[in-house]
């Protein structure tokens, strides 16, 4: 079994699509796939993550994106569309996207990498990998599922 993690391709955008949608890492397939477009074009774009595929025997099998809020600090980084599909998931293919997420972030001095979740088993992911609390947001997006903000301090 070979497994890689590299830039996300124009030609990955269907397979990553699916894989958010099917994962429930996101529930609008035009959002999602307006979002990961606009990652592959040039310019200046803040909002817009760079997403990174994780590849298992060449087959696209989860995605994680980081990107920087224009409203934060420069050395803050989020966490976009973070997703495994179901048959790799609690093998630790999560936590591998996860080092190298943080790889990343310590080449780009991040301080501090946050992400945002909505169930309990995300919630028992990020804390078992050093995340901790920040906040919790009740009526984010859906009145039924509070967001819960999560923080993680990068050592550079």
């Amino acid at each position: 079994m070979e497994i890689k993690i590299r830039a996300l391709k124009k030609e990955d955008i269907s397979d990553c699509v699916k894989l958010i949608l099917r994962t429930k890492a996101g529930s609008n397939r035009k959002e999602i796939e307006k979002i990961i477009e606009n990652s592959l074009e040039k310019g200046i774009k803040p909002l817009n993550p760079d997403y990174f595929v994780l590849t298992i025997s060449e087959k696209i099998s989860g995605i994680s994106g980081l990107y920087y809020d224009y409203e934060d600090p420069a050395d803050i980084l989020w966490i976009d569309y973070f997703a495994v599909l179901p048959e790799f998931q609690r093998q630790g293919f999560g936590t591998i996207m996860l080092e190298n997420q943080e790889k990343i972030c310590q080449k780009k001095k991040t301080r501090l990498l946050c992400v945002f979740t909505e169930t309990e088993e995300s919630l028992k992911f990020w804390r078992k990998n050093g995340f901790e609390i920040f906040g919790r947001i009740d009526d984010y997006y859906a009145k039924d599922r509070p967001k819960i903000w999560l923080s993680k301090e990068i050592k550079v």
